[in-house]
Formats: structure tokens, C-alpha cells, sequence
């Protein structure tokens, strides 16, 4: 298990571009000649586009529910209006 999760902790760290440029290019190298890390990276990718997805969508909703709260407050309401009028 601790392969597992050593290896997915790389692939985190290529996608995420945290390895160095010579880590990098040697864990590439390993791509071009292990289909099924390449596999992985892929899987991994679209794994952390979900989160990053996700991620956004929640914040988004947050600052919804923020907005909403202000525009119940007369002033920033007039403000915030004026502004577009």
C-alpha cells in the first residue's frame, strides 16, 4: 500500500508541477516506457480536475450566499445599484 500511495503522491507532484525540471523530465522518461503509469497519470489528471472542479463550484457558492447576505444591507444595495445605473 505504501508503493501505492508514494506512487500516487508523485504523480501528484508531476502533475502539479512541483518536481524539479530534471525529476520531471526522468519521470516523463518513465511514462514513455510504462504504459501503465502513463494510464495512471491520466486517471490522476482527471482526478484532480474533478477536485479543482469542485473546488470552484463551492467557493462560487460561498461567495453567492455572501452576496446575497450584503445585498439585504440597504446601503451596499444602493451602492452596489448605483453603480450600474
Amino acid at each position: 500500500m505504501r508503493k501505492q500511495l508514494a506512487e500516487i503522491r508523485e504523480i501528484d507532484r508531476y502533475l502539479l508541477q512541483e518536481m524539479t525540471a530534471p525529476v520531471r523530465l526522468v519521470f516523463q522518461a518513465r511514462m514513455l516506457v510504462a504504459p501503465a503509469l502513463r494510464e495512471k497519470v491520466r486517471y490522476q489528471r482527471k482526478a484532480l480536475q474533478l477536485l479543482f472542479w469542485l473546488a470552484r463550484e463551492e467557493k462560487r457558492a460561498q461567495l453567492d450566499i455572501v452576496f446575497q447576505r450584503l445585498m439585504k444591507e440597504d446601503h451596499f444595495h444602493q451602492s452596489i445599484t448605483s453603480i450600474f445605473k
